[in-house]
């Protein structure tokens, strides 16, 4: 007897029917309808139950559903103790003891915003400042995790959070382009991966890898950090152990194994491109 056996049918719906609220924002019942394929009367009953457990509200004046902050509250529980940031450490440490190179983590706490939430330090006399505090923003712009979100960003949200990043530039080499980050991140999007130089900090370089959700959506980012020099040198090895993470945790997130595209398929994250 297979595990798919002892899915709850009831519970996968209502599942389903947060992530679409999620994705899509409020949506009225024929909304739901047409997007789940779900009957009038089960998305009610289910809606009624995620209301009276404060999950669900309904607008007053056009009666759409809309999903509270209790997910967000309890996401952040997650996070407080361990979730993301325990999955993740191990990997950290791993890639971090078989390079000898400052690997970090983050997490997107809200569209277009990342905080780092671990990192994994090494032994090793470092030639740049290149620290990064736990609890850190992270950039959107001119960071390789900061891309891996945008890239793996639900794609009905990309235009807005671009069109509001500051394009800081922190250094001769940042990238401050609008249409220039577009390309970059279609790149990224096909390799499955991103990479940084010096945009940031001068003579660094950076790698980072999403980790996915169930959607294909970024909702975690590891990267390698280290002077220009030694990363170059350890290119290769690094992309192929990052990217084997980042297989592994979005399989763990939720991301079908089969759509996974590897470095170079090319990839998009699902969501409605209005």
């Amino acid at each position: 007897m297979t595990e798919r056996t002892y899915m709850v049918n009831s519970v996968v719906k209502c599942m389903a029917i947060m992530e679409a609220l999620a994705e899509n924002g409020p949506s009225s019942l024929s909304d739901l309808k047409a997007v789940l394929g779900l009957d009038k009367a089960t998305l009610h009953r289910i809606l009624s139950t995620l209301k009276a457990l404060d999950y669900v509200r309904q607008n007053r004046s056009d009666q759409r559903y809309f999903l509270t902050f209790k997910m967000f509250q309890t996401g952040n529980l997650v996070l407080e103790r361990g979730g993301l940031k325990a999955l993740i450490h191990p990997y950290l440490e791993k890639i971090s003891g078989e390079f000898q190179e400052l690997i970090y983590a983050s997490v997107m706490t809200e569209p277009g915003q990342a905080i780092c939430i671990d990192k994994s330090e090494v032994d090793l006399f470092q030639q740049l400042r290149l620290n990064v505090s736990i609890g850190g923003r992270v950039s959107m712009h001119a960071s390789s995790m900061g891309r891996c979100y945008l890239a793996f960003m639900n794609p009905r949200h990309l235009p807005e959070i671009m069109a509001g990043l500051s394009y800081e530039k922190y250094t001769p080499a940042t990238l401050v382009d609008h249409d220039d980050l577009a390309r970059e991140l279609d790149n990224i999007r096909r390799q499955g991966y991103a990479i940084e130089e010096g945009e940031r900090i001068e003579g660094a370089m950076c790698i980072g890898v999403p980790v996915l959700n169930s959607l294909g959506q970024a909702q975690a980012a590891i990267s390698a950090t280290g002077p220009k020099a030694r990363i170059q040198e350890k290119k290769a090895g690094l992309i192929k152990a990052l990217t084997e993470a980042s297989r592994e945790l979005s399989i763990i997130c939720g991301l079908p194994p089969e759509r996974w595209p590897g470095p170079g398929a090319g990839f998009s994250p699902a969501g409605p491109q209005d």
